[in-house]
């Protein structure tokens, strides 16, 4: 089993697959922010991985995870096409990089893990923090591999499971990162913030409808209601702090291209109107900008 990135996803995954008896290579920095993950009912837990460069990784695994950052993804994507492997399962937020994999190796080839749970880096602790979650979704956009089966399983702990087409379960994700990601890293607060404030709550479900109605003008139809579900996963990771938080925090890039980006484009295409994306899109761009001394 081959992890590209040892970031807050990664480390999950990681400890996922260590409970399940399995020690993953993982592409990553030479020396890696943290091997130590603190769960809620195990305190701090270390990762067991060999951690490698690309110039030491070579073909012939069964999965390969990609858990980078989104434009990341996109560069992983190519490097791996002269790779040999099985599967390629991508873990990134929003649109686009499932696509652009797919483009390169056809759709049997490329499998989208729609991970809902929260996970963050924490400075003070010097660690990954894993605050829980909820049911993960597994697939392609079609009928699944039956290898991913047997992914599921090793991945158990995070309760995975395999749908036969996972776009509805992407964009209802789509959907809540949306709503989550950018109020809290524009506010900078944890997720449950949102469901404290009435003010935030009905923003949520307005931005979360937006990108609802732009799936249903794409044939898409959602598998549940994205304002109650991007609220629900507020209250269950009430003390996360969102990626693009984290992001902003650190002056790093965030993923806003591939959310409410991606959502305010594709819009655009339909002829639906995203006022609320693309002002939430507008605001984290403006402060990447700010961050980088830009202005």
């Amino acid at each position: 089993m081959l992890v590209v990135g040892l970031g807050s996803v990664g480390s999950l995954l990681v400890y996922a697959l260590n409970r399940a008896g399995i020690v993953p290579v993982v592409v990553g920095r030479s020396t890696p922010k943290s091997l130590r993950l603190r769960v809620r009912d195990s305190g701090s837990v270390g990762l067991s991985c060999k951690v490698v460069s690309w110039s030491e990784v070579s073909g012939g695994w069964d999965f390969v995870l990609v858990a980078t950052k989104a434009y990341d993804a996109l560069e992983v994507a190519e490097k791996l096409a002269g790779m040999e492997f099985g599967l390629a399962v991508f873990v990134q937020n929003g649109l686009g990089v499932l696509e652009h994999a797919e483009g390169v190796w056809g759709r049997g080839r490329v499998a989208q893990l729609v991970l809902n749970h929260g996970v963050y880096y924490s400075d003070e602790l010097g660690e990954f923090v894993w605050v829980g979650g909820g049911r993960s979704y597994l697939g392609m956009r079609g009928p699944p591999a039956r290898e991913l089966y047997e992914l599921a399983n090793s991945l158990g702990m995070l309760d995975v499971t395999v749908v036969d087409d996972v776009e509805p379960y992407r964009w209802l994700k789509l959907a809540v990162n949306a709503s989550i990601n950018p109020i809290t890293a524009v506010l900078r607060v944890p997720n449950g913030y949102l469901v404290r404030v009435p003010e935030l709550t009905s923003l949520v479900r307005r931005v979360a409808s937006e990108v609802a109605e732009v799936a249903r003008r794409a044939g898409i139809s959602l598998p549940a209601d994205p304002g109650e579900e991007a609220l629900e996963v507020a209250r269950r990771t009430a003390g996360n702090i969102s990626s693009m938080l984290a992001d902003l925090r650190s002056c790093r890039r965030t993923e806003v291209d591939f959310i409410n980006g991606a959502v305010v484009e594709l819009g655009r295409r339909l002829g639906v109107s995203t006022p609320y994306n693309e002002a939430l899109y507008i605001l984290v761009k403006s402060l990447e900008l700010v961050c980088s001394g830009g202005v």
